[in-house]
């Protein structure tokens, strides 16, 4: 039942799930602060970011909700409300996110799983739709047993299932179709992202095709801590600002509890800009071996005090450079679509494939976006005043 699931878990641990960002021709601020470190232990923390699993707030609320909308269905399965639709922020892997929750809870559950093998957008929208009739109509046939035991169909990302274009919405329509085809023994788990599902819901009316929809809560400053714990204990990452003696002979809770607090608000609780704000706040600071101690202060503190420290500074986000008109409408069909190559952001926006090529390549220089092999999306870090600049300008982002 898993082996499938585990494979396509396997194969799509890349930039698209990435927490770190792997851009080398951009200059944002992780990149530049990073630096600062000694190799060694640039390495070490870039390696504990990369193998954090998803935060388990995220995992819990995602549980919570499944558990409640499929016992409803198995209730009374001939009940319209035969989906569960998790909405995360378009700069969180929400692909990741399912497919590490999902894996426990269908064992737990005992009951099939299919995952729509797809892991990414096909490259010309106009397919989209034909490669989700031959998935769908393919399982139709696998599935003529009268007998057949209910199962769970699973999109891990709705956004690879449409592009914002004259064909590419087709795909939506196809889904749908087969949201509302009245099958009892189907229930349907969908991830997305909330720009994207707003802009869905505008133009296709989706949600009332759809049953339960649940946006991940923000994270808690004390749920930030306990995940990031293992890389703070490895590291021995010291929490403040300057001052570090004070700091180490009076104890940091304080100070660290006040990271976390800023770090929950800056990122608006979202682990994806929370880690990207994490990386720019750590600093190497060289303690002056000449400093001078209070005469009360014993020598094995001393000693400690000598000792060069991994700081975590007050955690802040970079400002937003200037954009201009047209860059808007580029980043907020990112935040659309989550992720796109050059080719299909300028589908999406009606251009040239050249004239998007040479303003992705400013922003990226910014740091506001970021790209590895063909395909481009936003950088995290950003994101809050992206959106907050988008909003102020009438771009759609949410119903509040």
């Amino acid at each position: 039942m898993f082996k499938g699931f585990r494979s396509w878990l396997a194969n799509n641990r890349n930039f698209i799930f990435s927490r770190y960002t792997k851009d080398s021709e951009e200059t944002q601020e992780p990149e530049q602060t990073l630096v600062q470190l000694p190799p060694e232990l640039r390495k070490k923390l870039v390696e504990g970011i990369e193998n954090l699993p998803s935060n388990p707030a995220d995992k819990e609320a995602i549980v919570s909700a499944l558990d409640e909308a499929f016992e409803s269905w198995q209730a009374n399965p001939n009940n319209s409300n035969n989906s569960i639709v998790i909405l995360s922020s378009p700069v969180a892997a929400v692909s990741r996110i399912l497919s590490e929750t999902l894996e426990d809870w269908t064992k737990q559950k005992q009951i099939p799983l299919k995952l729509l093998p797809l892991t990414a957008r096909p490259t010309a929208a106009d397919k989209i739709k034909s490669k989700l009739e031959y998935y769908f109509e393919q399982k139709e046939s696998e599935n003529d047993d009268p007998q057949q035991q209910p199962e769970v169909i699973v999109i891990p990302n709705l956004s690879w299932c449409f592009l914002r274009s004259l064909e590419g919405l087709e795909g939506i329509e196809y889904l749908q179709s087969l949201l509302c085809d009245g099958s009892c023994d189907r229930f349907w788990i969908i991830g997305g992202g909330q720009v994207g599902w707003e802009y869905l819901n505008l133009v296709c009316n989706l949600e009332a095709y759809c049953g339960k929809v649940m946006t991940l809560p923000k994270i808690e400053p004390e749920e930030f801590q306990e995940w990031l714990e293992p890389i703070i204990q490895d590291l021995d990452i010291t929490f403040g600002k300057p001052g570090i003696e004070r700091q180490l002979l009076k104890g940091d809770k304080s100070n660290q509890s006040h990271y976390f607090h800023r770090l929950a608000d800056i990122s608006e609780g979202i682990s994806s800009v929370a880690v990207q704000a994490f990386l720019t706040s750590i600093h190497y600071a060289k303690i002056d071996e000449q400093e001078k101690f209070p005469e009360n202060v014993e020598a094995d503190v001393q000693s400690k005090l000598a000792e060069d420290l991994v700081v975590a500074q007050i955690p802040n986000l970079p400002d937003l450079p200037d954009l201009e008109l047209a860059d808007q409408y580029l980043l907020y069909s990112l935040l659309l679509h989550g992720d796109l190559t050059i080719s299909a952001l300028a589908e999406s926006l009606g251009d040239e494939r050249s004239q998007v090529q040479n303003r992705v390549l400013v922003l990226r220089h910014q740091g506001v976006v970021e790209q590895q092999e063909k395909v481009i999306k936003i950088n995290p870090i950003h994101y809050p005043n992206i959106k907050q600049e988008l909003a102020r300008n009438n771009f759609v982002i949410n119903r509040d």
